[in-house]
């Protein structure tokens, strides 16, 4: 597969969706069905919900002695959710699912999701819904460090490997950034231009 060719597999998708009897089942695919083809990704409740997931995992591990953020990050970010999403969405509509079975074949995808991915930053939206600010006002009520909040959340290509940057506000704008990983190890893996 090539790179365009993953592009057209999470439109697919997101049309399978659309069509299943079960569309709530499968939250993680739509939302990265969504930002797989917009620019910026603002207004799906899972943008909201992942800021504030991530607020919540450094608000609860900022200090010396803390958990692995950059493996955590990830898992936020739901790779491994988004694999068994993909898998059942196929299986449910009698679709193949070797490209989703085998750790090579899943790298590769998820090498060129994330490129496809890059520069294409989530954040809280300016008009929020009514779920969103829910959202929103859950984020702030967290008890935090600095009064930081993550604004926003990018994927970056740095020194060849993906990473994720994270967009801080609090007592001054700050960024954080870790190498994205498939949550199933911390072992990081670089995209390829085919899978």
């Amino acid at each position: 597969m090539e790179r365009e060719d993953v592009c057209f597999l999470m439109v697919q998708a997101r049309l399978l969706i659309e069509s299943s009897v079960a569309p709530q089942r499968y939250r993680i695919v739509e939302f990265y069905a969504d930002w797989t083809v917009h620019t910026v990704l603002d207004r799906s409740p899972a943008c909201s919900m992942t800021l504030r997931d991530i607020t919540r995992l450094l608000a609860e591990n900022w200090g010396p002695t803390t958990v692995d953020i950059t493996s955590e990050v990830s898992k936020i970010i739901g790779f491994p959710q988004l694999r068994a999403g993909l898998i059942a969405l196929f299986q449910e509509n009698d679709l193949p699912v070797v490209l989703f079975e085998f750790s090579e074949n899943w790298k590769g995808f998820v090498g060129s999701l994330l490129w496809l991915l890059e520069g294409k930053p989530i954040r809280f939206p300016e008009k929020p819904t009514r779920a969103a600010k829910v959202i929103r006002e859950e984020t702030i009520a967290i008890e935090r460090p600095r009064d930081m909040v993550v604004e926003g959340l990018e994927i970056v290509n740095y020194e060849a490997k993906p990473h994720w940057l994270l967009h801080l506000s609090g007592e001054k704008a700050v960024t954080i950034m870790g190498v994205v990983s498939l949550g199933e190890s911390a072992e990081a893996f670089s995209p390829s231009p085919a899978v």
